[in-house]
């Protein structure tokens, strides 16, 4: 992963990416933010952080959700750390910045406890009661309603369904074995029977969760199952062996972010209609 460029003054950023401890994620995080209040403020970071008093309300006004505000502050800490010398002013500096990080700490804390959605969360919710009427109104076998069906017909899954398997198997899929599981490939596949009567089964191996959870297999409804059959019939991916395949190349999709947007679309399409 590439790191954002830096001025060549900014000796705290050049010790962030410099840092052998620091993984590459963590300097790129810090990097971006780092680089965004430099840029907002016209001043080289070592400077923006012996201003805490002056920076702070700053970042609080533009930036309205806290996880945000904390992501920010740890940025500058970072820095701080990190500068070449750390004199009495930079202490003083420091335990500012170390006590508004502390402060942002037992917010978001405070929020997560009480399972309160974020400003952005809030302004994006929209009831599960109107993802299902939409469900119904989108044309059947298109990708938008395949991936509303999958997103409502099933509990809520921590994995992207974008590199999934699309296997056929001659009998029923739920009688599918552990050594044929160990056999396939894939880490995440889904298995189609060859009677159209009979369920679809998932199995996931890799996801956020598979160390504390295990494997992930599950006998999906046939509902669900059905959804999946009319779309591989209407659209392209029918001659994949993918359950969401690009409909450019046939590989794994990796557009799911925009494929998600593509069914939020049809939610907000859906709600002006009613206006």
């Amino acid at each position: 992963m590439g790191h954002l460029a830096m001025t060549k003054r900014d000796k705290a950023l050049q010790g962030i990416q410099q840092d052998p401890e620091l993984s590459d994620s963590s300097k790129h995080t810090y990097a971006q933010c780092l680089m965004a209040m430099t840029a907002k403020l016209g001043q080289p970071i070592s400077e923006v952080a012996m201003q805490p008093m002056t920076i702070l309300p700053s970042i609080k006004k533009q930036y309205p959700e806290v996880a945000t505000q904390k992501n920010m502050v740890t940025a500058v800490l970072a820095a701080l750390r990190r500068m070449p010398a750390m004199k009495q002013q930079h202490r003083q500096a420091l335990a500012i910045w170390l006590q508004a990080s502390k402060e942002l700490e037992v917010q978001q804390q405070a929020r997560l406890k009480g399972n309160e959605p974020s400003a952005t969360q809030q302004r994006g919710y929209v009831d599960f009661k109107e993802v299902i009427k939409v469900r119904t109104t989108v044309a059947k076998g298109s990708r938008q309603r395949f991936l509303l069906a999958f997103y409502t017909m099933i509990p809520p899954l921590r994995c992207g369904l974008n590199r999934v398997a699309l296997l056929q198997c001659p009998a029923s899929a739920a009688t599918i074995s552990p050594d044929e599981v160990d056999a396939v490939r894939e880490n995440n596949f889904l298995c189609l029977s060859a009677d159209r009567k009979k369920p679809a089964i998932l199995v996931l191996r890799e996801f956020k969760i598979a160390n504390s959870a295990g494997i992930w297999r599950r006998t999906l409804p046939m509902n669900l199952t059905q959804e999946l059959w009319t779309s591989l019939q209407a659209e392209p991916h029918s001659c994949s062996s993918w359950l969401l395949a690009s409909l450019s190349t046939g590989g794994p999709d990796t557009m799911q972010a925009a494929l998600a947007t593509c069914v939020l679309s049809c939610l907000c399409t859906t709600k002006k209609s009613k206006v």
